[in-house]
């Protein structure tokens, strides 16, 4: 059975409002946090491209929208004002018939996917997208109810989600937040962490499931 890998294209939802400086800034950090993730297995490391987006190859496409949803999560901590910063992450999900140690050089099922998602998420209410051979329908209602819940954080709770999806507990978190386990537990609660929890648990077996179902 080929390999099957998960090619991630993403780009910054207004950048274009922020300085230059800081939005790289930002994106190299993300970067940074991405590719030092143990649990992000990357065959191709994420590279910075125009600017204000980026792509990787992940040999474990399970572990793909973890990926995305970290991402999301560090730009809405950086959030000034009333200025929405996001990313928007389009999932390719297949094969790789022409891999190199770059991305811009590689070619394959999984990087058309990724690409062809890329430009129709810009015209998407949800600003994660998973595309596979063949289509399963089943990815985008659940899709956009992930993102009624991502849109809903506010920057301090964006702070707790970013931690628990480090495996960080509350009491760390609260040490590094200067607030009280309590309040930490609170804003963990009020983002409906469980939700997320539990969607991230089951995303591997959904893949598994797809892949068992089809091949």
């Amino acid at each position: 059975m080929p390999q099957v890998y998960a090619v991630i294209t993403a780009d910054m939802v207004n950048s274009t409002r922020y300085p230059t400086e800081k939005t790289g800034i930002w994106l190299k950090e993300l970067q940074r946090i991405l590719q030092q993730d143990p649990r992000l297995d990357w065959t191709i490391l994420p590279e910075i491209y125009r600017g204000d987006s980026f792509q990787g190859v992940l040999s474990t496409p399970q572990q793909a929208l973890l990926a995305a949803i970290l991402g999301r999560v560090f730009l809405k901590m950086q959030q000034e004002g009333k200025v929405d910063l996001d990313l928007r992450v389009a999932i390719g999900i297949g094969t790789i018939e022409q891999l190199t140690n770059r991305a811009g050089t590689s070619d394959g099922t999984a990087f058309r996917l990724s690409g062809k998602l890329a430009d129709n998420l810009k015209g998407r209410k949800s600003r994660i997208g998973i595309a596979t051979q063949p289509i399963q329908p089943l990815w985008s209602p659940l899709l956009d109810l992930l993102e009624v819940l991502v849109q809903s954080w506010t920057r301090a709770q964006s702070e707790i989600i970013f931690g628990l999806l480090q495996n960080k507990t509350l009491t760390q978190m609260s040490e590094e937040l200067g607030i009280s386990q309590p309040a930490a537990s609170q804003r963990a609660q009020a983002a409906n962490w469980w939700a997320l929890e539990g969607l991230l648990n089951q995303f591997p077996k959904l893949l598994f499931q797809r892949d068992h179902n089809h091949d």
